[in-house]
């Protein structure tokens, strides 16, 4: 072991000593620093986070930010999720129907309003949306106000199980499989014959599509298919 007999031996040394590890890779001199910060480290409780804590509410939020009653009640409900369906998939779903002005469409599940809003402006037929979440009613409601839609276009804020289907010519719907199999009897016994239906992406079990048709959109291939009534179920 060296003995280090004077101070000035000492501040030697380490002058020495500082020279020698100047000389080290920085990448070293990093890693030894961390492990000392490391070694003083000290873990408590408030390093682990609570799996059962809930997140506190922001105090300073505003009230149109906070969830209303009717979204959470509509929330619990629903039978499937709001996904929104690209645009292009939204004309391909309305050019299978061969959508008119002297067509009715519905969209089950309507969420911010674009198929009818699009049946409306592109194709000059009526439309109505039916949503359960009153946020998405409201908002879909007034974009269409926007658009002065108002005679062409209304939002239902309806379970989708139980609206009135009685003046469709053509409903869409991109619902879950479950949600679909649910909403076949009431297609079968609401529908008129001559009604065009438009799945997207998912089918109706136990119909038969008349025509499908592929879309290519946001990197993804989305599935249209198209049931006429009564034929679809039939057969």
């Amino acid at each position: 072991m060296l003995k280090l007999r004077s101070a000035r031996e000492l501040v030697r040394m380490a002058a020495v000593l500082m020279v020698l590890f100047a000389g080290v890779d920085p990448l070293i001199q990093v890693g030894f620093a961390q492990t000392q910060n490391n070694r003083r480290r000290v873990y408590t409780n408030d390093d682990i986070p609570s799996r059962g804590e809930a997140k506190p509410a922001p105090t300073n939020a505003k009230p149109n930010e906070l969830e209303p009653e009717q979204t959470r009640e509509a929330e619990a409900k629903r039978i499937a999720p709001f996904v929104t369906t690209p645009m292009v998939v939204v004309e391909k779903m309305l050019e299978i129907a061969q959508v008119t002005t002297s067509d009715v469409v519905f969209d089950l599940g309507s969420g911010d309003g674009r198929i009818v809003i699009a049946a409306a402006q592109k194709h000059g037929a009526r439309g109505v949306g039916v949503e359960l979440d009153h946020r998405l009613v409201v908002e879909s409601t007034e974009k269409v106000k926007e658009l002065k839609l108002e005679d062409l276009v209304t939002i239902r804020e309806e379970d989708l199980l139980k609206t009135d289907l009685s003046t469709a010519t053509v409903v869409t719907v991109y619902l879950l499989l479950e949600a679909n199999s649910e909403l076949r009897p009431v297609l079968e016994k609401q529908l008129r014959p001559g009604t065009r239906v438009v799945a997207h992406d998912i089918r109706i079990p136990g119909w038969e599509s008349s025509q499908q048709a592929e879309v290519k959109a946001d990197g993804n291939t989305h599935f249209v298919y198209l049931y006429k009534v009564p034929d679809a179920f039939r057969k």
